[in-house]
């Protein structure tokens, strides 16, 4: 399993991606998870600086693991025409990726989030609907879609039991739900809650908490034992699932909250791989 760069804690301290993508180089990272917010959202660059972000993150020997689809909060909304804007922010980050040389996208915000004014019910059948046309556009193209976990109420993704009825409604081979240790912490689902979404697991996240409050801060200053976690996928084969699609088995670092201050993000990535080279040192760069 290889170590992978998540970029949004460089989004937090508000750094242009072209220093962000060297500063990934010069750390040692081949992988990155690609946060498509901010500096880095491709939907908001010109065209000129899209043909550069691709040519420097090529050039640079990096390896766009995961996209991160970041601005996906009201992709359930009851506003049809709100969840156009989204899906069309979705493939439109999708092939952005493809152009990367990446295959996997993430869809965050725990795949949307409730409304008082909505069911339910009808909140969770717009998501599958959104998430499967995205899905479904994207098979032909080798896309694979990732599933974030969400460890709030208010998110329509909240659970591993979510998480895998969510893949049996969506119904095609290209989706898989992520494994945010993290999340599955504040949850309360320990290593063994890996089992119900054991064959279809493809990539992790290694993010921080502190057991309630999601801080997202520099690993190793919360609570989480990340090398239970990472073990138990490893032993559920989730290498073999990454193999299958023809993957590489990723963990990636992902740091940064908006309502946290972050004085230095290479200080926190650097401090992070202390902490990993101590406690989970199989998993490398």
């Amino acid at each position: 399993m290889k170590l992978a760069f998540n970029s949004y804690v460089y989004e937090v301290a508000q750094w242009p991606i072209e220093k962000t993508l060297k500063s990934a180089h010069r750390m040692g990272f081949r992988y990155t998870e690609y946060v498509a917010c901010g500096s880095g959202d491709p939907t908001t660059m010109k065209a000129g600086k899209r043909r550069d972000v691709i040519r420097l993150h090529r050039d640079l020997g990096l390896h766009s693991s995961q996209l991160l689809l970041a601005n996906v909060e009201h992709m359930a909304c009851p506003d049809a025409r709100v969840r156009g804007q989204v899906l069309d922010y979705m493939k439109r980050c999708s092939e952005f990726q493809l152009e990367l040389g990446g295959r996997q996208v993430l869809v965050c915000w725990g795949c949307g989030v409730h409304v008082a004014h909505m069911t339910p019910e009808q909140a969770w059948l717009n998501s599958v609907a959104a998430i499967r046309s995205l899905a479904k556009w994207g098979l032909k193209q080798g896309l694979l879609v990732d599933l974030e976990i969400e460890p709030h109420v208010y998110f329509i993704l909240n659970s591993s039991d979510k998480a895998a009825r969510m893949v049996e409604d969506i119904g095609l081979p290209n989706v898989f739900p992520n494994l945010d240790i993290g999340h599955f912490v504040i949850n309360r689902e320990a290593p063994h809650r890996i089992e119900k979404i054991k064959n279809k697991i493809i990539h992790i996240h290694l993010s921080e908490t502190e057991g309630y409050e999601h801080t997202n801060s520099i690993l190793g200053t919360g609570c989480v034992d990340f090398a239970s976690y990472v073990r138990k996928a490893v032993e559920l084969g989730i290498e073999g699932n990454c193999a299958r699609v023809n993957e590489p088995c990723i963990a990636g670092i992902e740091m940064g909250e908006p309502h946290y201050p972050v004085d230095d993000p290479d200080r926190w990535m650097q401090k992070s791989l202390r902490f990993l080279a101590k406690h989970l040192p199989e998993v490398r760069r």
